[in-house]
């Protein structure tokens, strides 16, 4: 059941491919960028390094943005209708979805980070590659709750759609609003509580070696993933 599951999310991955292509080529793209920037060796590398977290993020919510899409237009399209005639359980679509879109993630991410290190001499080595790839998963698997919980909270998939953009767009602005001073103290507190900085201070302690349960970044990450899964079941429309 999973496997086909898995198929049919393959099938709306490639049927509209665009927005997640554009999606995976914006972190190679800001990664030349970011390379070509600097003339010093060292000040490029530096650039890099603080910038290789964020880039796997951006190709994370990218797949995300994709497979939450994807739902939400066939929600509207009337097409997950035959689902409910099946065996098959909310719980069991997000399990499927995760999995496909995470094989695709972890193909990706290979990419980037051998692009980096062949390209621009970024060292791989000493790092732990274990916890990075299991923190780059929770973060792709918060990502993935939050955008079904849109998806599919709404009533109707259009107006889901449309609160995608808002949702999504609005993390990825939140993130770079965070170290803006001239904002109001209590802005500075919304932003700091979303789940996209919590996914991306785990995943630079994870990159950089250090502690990953200094703070309480973690523990926040996962209470997210729990309590919105739990949500995405609980909401969960075919159509």
């Amino acid at each position: 059941m999973i496997k086909g599951l898995m198929r049919y999310h393959f099938i709306l991955l490639v049927k509209d491919p665009v927005l997640v292509l554009l999606g995976l080529a914006l972190p190679f793209v800001q990664l030349f960028l970011a390379g070509s920037g600097m003339d010093a060796a060292d000040g490029t590398i530096h650039s890099i390094e603080g910038g290789m977290v964020f880039f796997m993020t951006i190709a994370a919510m990218a797949l995300c943005w994709g497979a939450v899409h994807n739902h939400a237009y066939s929600r509207d399209i009337k097409f997950l209708r035959r689902l409910r005639m099946s065996p098959v359980k909310p719980m069991h679509y997000l399990v499927s979805g995760i999995l496909l879109n995470i094989g695709v993630l972890l193909v990706f991410t290979a990419a980037l980070v051998l692009v980096a290190a062949l390209v621009f001499g970024i060292s791989m080595a000493g790092r732990n590659w274990a916890l990075i790839i299991a923190m780059l998963l929770f973060a792709f698997t918060l990502f993935y709750v939050i955008g079904m919980f849109v998806a599919n909270a709404l009533k109707k998939a259009k107006n889901a759609q449309s609160m995608l953009y808002v949702v999504f767009i609005g993390m990825i602005v939140g993130i770079n609003l965070l170290t803006v001073d001239a904002l109001p103290g209590f802005l500075h507190v919304v932003i700091r509580n979303i789940p996209i900085i919590y996914a991306t201070n785990v995943l630079q302690a994870a990159w950089m070696g250090t502690d990953l349960f200094y703070g309480h970044d973690f523990i926040a990450m996962m209470a997210y993933i729990l309590v919105l899964g739990l949500l995405s079941v609980r909401f969960f429309k075919y159509e």
